[in-house]
């Protein structure tokens, strides 16, 4: 897709995944830094009834986000589909000027979406549940589409670019930056070998 670079006066020039893990590698907190707490999902492990089980840590911030977009003024997006300056200027008076909450980063994205800048590829990627089929030998497996996650108890939640976006312009340049085709739906054994996956 030709995207008019006039429409990104805003964005910074960087590649959203890389200055999104940037960010976090700098030691700027997370607004997802609750979500992101090993020791506070271990005590909520705790404090749980026996007999219970804890949500994934994406399905409780899916259940929070739920909740709290339940108390927020709908706002009807323009009628225009993809990168338009139209649609671009609407993010930018909802979500511009100011780090943004983990609900915001959220909503930002699924508004993305309904105005067609964001692909479904590109939101369950940036949600980092975007998965992945492995052709193996006696049948098919799925994975992660980032499956080095090092941090097993998040479940990879911890990878999804979101987790690194502050602000409205990490948004959009990660979807400036994003390509369906490095992505796939489909990999064969020798592929996911090749990437160290299996």
């Amino acid at each position: 897709m030709d995207i008019p670079s006039s429409l990104f006066s805003h964005v910074s020039p960087y590649s959203g995944t890389g200055r999104a893990r940037a960010a976090q590698g700098s030691g700027q907190k997370s607004a997802f830094a609750e979500y992101l707490d090993v020791d506070r999902q271990r005590q909520k492990m705790r404090e749980l009834p026996p007999g219970q089980s804890l949500s994934s840590v994406y399905m409780q911030f899916k259940d929070d986000y739920r909740a709290w977009k339940a108390r927020q003024t709908e706002e009807t997006p323009p009628d225009s589909q993809g990168w338009t300056e139209e649609n671009l200027e609407f993010l930018r008076e909802r979500f511009a000027g100011k780090d943004l909450s983990a609900f915001e980063i959220y909503d930002a994205l699924e508004t993305m979406q309904e105005q067609g800048i964001l692909s479904w590829k590109a939101m369950r990627c940036a949600e980092g549940s975007c998965m992945i089929a492995i052709d193996r030998e006696g049948g098919i497996c799925m994975t992660n589409a980032d499956p080095d996650s090092t941090t097993a108890w998040l479940h990879g939640f911890d990878k999804a670019p979101m987790t690194g976006f502050h602000t409205l312009d990490d948004i959009l340049a990660w979807a400036k930056d994003f390509r369906e085709e490095e992505h796939p739906d489909f990999i064969t054994q020798a592929e996911a070998i090749a990437r160290g996956w299996i």
